[in-house]
């Protein structure tokens, strides 16, 4: 009787037992964190989202992305997405809870850096403004932009970039358009320059030259108008030749200004040798650095025959600062390397053709006139 007792007993403890577990006792699920709003999706230049939960009360935000911060302001949480430089796009996981233990998750993602911008290192407008110029761009960034000055306008249209000038009354005028991208390190300086209502002339102090062998060379002009166009369409450089000026003046048969002009057999002055007066003439020559020959034109240069005439223009480096160059000339064959300026004597004031050809004086292949 006693051991049936004794494990009558047992049972009632554990019953006892048992009961009491299943009413003081109890355990609930996490519940999920409502998200009412995930906006989280950037571009490679970062920048700011938002989340908004459905929590009462202040939220707490993690993540062990380093490109991602976390701020907290109630229910509400600013995703700050740092810029990527890198060509593969990447993803962070940010775990939210609540007071109340209600937690969820939210993956933010960003693209990969894609830098398509087709910009030249200089761009040239006539003194009127003209059209804009569009400069491409496809990358998937905005840049930060740094006009130097107010007359130039950068506009952020479908193609790319659109950049104007306005109007310039004054002399050549030169700027920059910087564009950055900072995280990458990508730096573009873009030349902006224009012309004014006069054109630079007096400005060019130096003439550069080569010849045939290659050998560059070196020589102090100067250039001042000629007071014998009432025009006011020539100029002289002086200094490249001891014995006389060199005469440009502008092809008023083009559209634009930037063009002019040296009529073949131009004189520029005399030389005495030996007792004897030679005249000097010019001569569009080009020089086969390959085969030794010479290239001249036989017809007389005027506006009209712009296949002959010897033009020079005005032009930029890649810097938009102007330099006054030589013109290749149309009817030139491919196979010519150089051309440019030769000056002959001659025992005529009028022997300016081929078989009169005295001896060479000076030669100037690819002449320009720089700053």
């Amino acid at each position: 009787m006693k051991k049936i007792f004794s494990f009558i007993v047992l049972l009632a403890g554990i019953s006892a037992l048992m009961s009491c577990s299943e009413k003081d006792a109890t355990y609930t699920a996490t519940e999920p964190l409502g998200i009412t709003k995930a906006d989280v999706f950037f571009g490679a230049d970062g920048g700011d989202g938002t989340i908004v939960t459905a929590a009462q009360t202040t939220v707490t935000a993690t993540s062990e992305a380093s490109w991602i911060g976390l701020t907290v302001n109630g229910n509400t949480v600013t995703v700050t997405a740092q810029p990527n430089a890198s060509l593969e796009g990447r993803s962070a996981k940010i775990v939210l809870k609540s007071a109340d233990g209600a937690a969820t998750s939210v993956t933010a993602t960003q693209y990969g850096l894609l830098l398509a911008l087709s910009a030249n290192d200089a761009y040239l407008f006539m003194n009127s403004g003209s059209e804009p110029v569009i400069i491409p761009d496809k990358s998937n960034i905005n840049f930060k932009q740094v006009v130097s000055d107010e007359w130039i306008h950068v506009e952020k249209v479908k193609e790319g970039f659109a950049v104007s000038v306005d109007p310039n009354t004054g002399d050549y005028r030169h700027g920059t358009i910087q564009l950055s991208f900072e995280a990458s390190g990508f730096n573009k300086t873009i030349n902006i320059g224009q012309w004014g209502e006069t054109l630079p002339f007096t400005s060019l102090t130096t003439a550069v030259y080569e010849d045939e062998e290659g050998n560059s060379y070196t020589k102090p002009v100067t250039v001042v108008a000629d007071e014998n166009d009432a025009n006011g369409n020539t100029y002289l450089i002086k200094g490249l030749m001891e014995e006389g000026d060199l005469s440009v003046t502008l092809n008023t048969k083009t559209t634009d200004m930037v063009e002019y002009y040296l009529a073949a057999g131009y004189s520029p002055g005399k030389l005495v040798e030996d007792e004897t007066t030679y005249t000097l003439r010019c001569l569009m020559s080009a020089y086969n650095k390959n085969t030794g020959g010479r290239f001249y034109p036989t017809q007389v240069t005027t506006m009209e025959t712009t296949a002959y005439r010897m033009a020079f223009e005005w032009q930029v480096d890649e810097n938009a600062m102007p330099f006054f160059t030589y013109v290749r000339n149309g009817n030139l064959a491919d196979n010519y390397l150089t051309d440019g300026i030769i000056v002959c004597k001659f025992s005529s004031a009028t022997g300016a053709s081929a078989a009169a050809r005295k001896g060479i004086v000076y030669q100037f292949l690819n002449l320009k006139f720089i700053q």
